[in-house]
């Protein structure tokens, strides 16, 4: 069966437009747009172990994307020759030929330079390694394994706490991450409502907490008008293995006579 006699001009006008719409003014293919490469900026925490020798190390801070690149200020715990207070600026890359990759490099006080290479096709945990060049400072030249993951602690929280009495206490907390600083450290706002136990029922998250992952220190203020008692937790934030945040520590409560310690676990629910 032929087609109408109108029919093939419109057929060949229609096809006409399409290939136009395929090829650009020029003829050429269209350069297609550049994928950004999934990311976020806020706390994160670098585990690091020798392949050598037993020096053990952590980083913690802040890491801020600018498309591709890194920047911004970690603190070295577990390494004697470097207080944690010591603000160390972080630069670095990102690329995804086979997932994400993290290049990270950094300067230390003593003038040795780390670096790190860490990839990971999901983008949740980041195995790799790092290396340490230069005249020896803080440990003779060497290089290791390293883990680095990103946490972001801003959500709602169930806690259990523990007493050393065997008082078992529930809490439900309201959390913002809040930050970083100009020395790239974590703060954080929020409420709480505390259920069986502990000095006080409510409370609010005190603005001196510091959330750096490991070794963080979250203040609960007694919101009851006119009184000053305190939950103090320390311990480890940290992601959980699929999917959502932990918290496991010690805390101790105080009010006026009344005074609580124990453990307390926590996460998201």
């Amino acid at each position: 069966m032929k087609p109408a006699a109108g029919y093939l001009p419109f057929l060949l006008a229609l096809l006409g437009i399409g290939l136009a719409g395929c090829s650009g003014s020029n003829g050429m293919m269209p350069t297609p747009t550049p994928t950004p490469i999934p990311f976020f900026s806020g706390l994160f925490e670098i585990d690091a172990v020798s392949n050598t020798d037993f020096p053990v190390f952590r980083l913690q801070g802040n890491l801020t994307q600018n498309g591709n690149s890194m920047s911004g200020i970690m603190h070295l715990a577990m390494l004697s020759c470097v207080s944690f207070n010591t603000d160390i600026q972080v630069t670095g890359t990102l690329s995804n030929p086979d997932g994400l990759r993290f290049d990270l490099a950094m300067v230390l006080p003593g003038g040795q330079n780390l670096s790190f290479s860490m990839s990971h096709p999901d983008g949740t945990f980041f195995p790799g390694t790092y290396s340490f060049t230069g005249a020896a400072g803080c440990g003779v030249p060497d290089a290791g394994g390293a883990m680095l993951h990103g946490m972001g602690l801003t959500g709602a929280w169930r806690a259990t706490f523990i007493s050393s009495s065997g008082t078992t206490s529930q809490m439900n907390l309201a959390l913002t991450q809040t930050g970083p600083d100009a020395h790239g450290f974590f703060s954080a706002t929020g409420t709480a409502t505390i259920t069986g136990g502990t000095c006080f029922s409510s409370a609010t998250v005190d603005p001196a907490s510091l959330l750096i992952g490991s070794a963080s220190l979250l203040i609960l203020d007694n919101s009851q008008p006119g009184t000053s008692g305190k939950t103090i937790l320390q311990g480890n934030f940290g992601p959980l293995p699929f999917g959502g945040e932990s918290f496991v520590g010690t805390y101790t409560s105080t009010l006026g006579a009344c005074s609580e310690s124990g453990k307390v676990f926590m996460d998201t629910p």
